[in-house]
């Protein structure tokens, strides 16, 4: 005689992830609405090659990074192919598009990850602004699951995967004659040209995901090259 196993209740069986996505409110909507679109591709690569206008060493580290990181992410992806949370949960609070595929690991997260190592990397662990960089591409991780778009597990093996990536690729970068590379006017001027080609991508019909992290493609664009601006100014009047 066979015995139907009783399959466990989803509050039983993802408990992290419904403590975080059964945490919405209006408030809580708008910030990781907004925030978790801070790991989009495009975005993270503009403040990468921003970076290089200013840390040429840490901006190329950063930049390798989210690149071999992205790569690792997309092959797992697909490797795994897990289901999102909407394929799987009944009543979860989804922001932006629902997604059904590709689960593991976060792309998002991944290249959060990169960012919130590197935040220590800029500046030391005494600083505040580390510690305000860290937390801020932190909770962009972690609103991948507010969201609604990826488990827990996910976002952990996400960040896992961007912060061991960008140590190794600092780690190499002490490699790169960076000293001999700051000599040259081309030092500034072709990223300075990468950052010009990104944000016009950026502000010119880019869809961030989610959808309600859109005005980031508003509103990085213009402070981005508005810092740009600045910098030019100041090389251009030392040559």
């Amino acid at each position: 005689m066979s015995s139907v196993i009783p399959m466990p209740d989803a509050a039983d069986a993802y408990p992290l992830f419904r403590l975080i996505n059964d945490a919405h409110s209006p408030l809580g909507d708008q910030f990781f609405g907004i925030a978790t679109g801070l790991g989009d591709g495009l975005i993270v690569s503009l403040l990468c090659s921003l970076l290089i206008l200013f840390h040429m060493r840490a901006g190329i580290a950063s930049l390798a990074a989210f690149i071999i990181s992205g790569l690792v992410a997309q092959m797992l992806k697909r490797a795994f192919d897990m289901p999102r949370p909407p394929a799987l949960l009944d009543n979860v609070h989804v922001l932006g598009q629902s997604l059904s595929s590709h689960s593991f690991p976060s792309g998002h997260a991944t290249s959060d990850g990169v960012m919130v190592l590197l935040a220590f990397i800029i500046w030391s662990r005494a600083d505040w602004r580390s510690w305000g960089v860290a937390t801020l591409f932190f909770l962009a991780a972690v609103g991948r699951i507010y969201v609604g778009v990826h488990f827990p597990v996910d976002v952990a093996v996400g960040l896992f995967i961007g912060m061991v990536t960008m140590w190794l690729c600092w780690r190499w970068s002490a490699r790169l004659p960076v000293d001999a590379w700051l000599q040259s006017a081309w030092s500034w001027k072709v990223p300075a040209l990468i950052v010009v080609a990104q944000a016009a991508v950026l502000g010119l019909g880019y869809h961030v995901q989610p959808a309600t992290a859109q005005p980031l493609a508003l509103i990085l664009p213009l402070l981005s090259l508005l810092l740009l601006a600045q910098v030019c100014k100041q090389r251009l009047a030392h040559e």
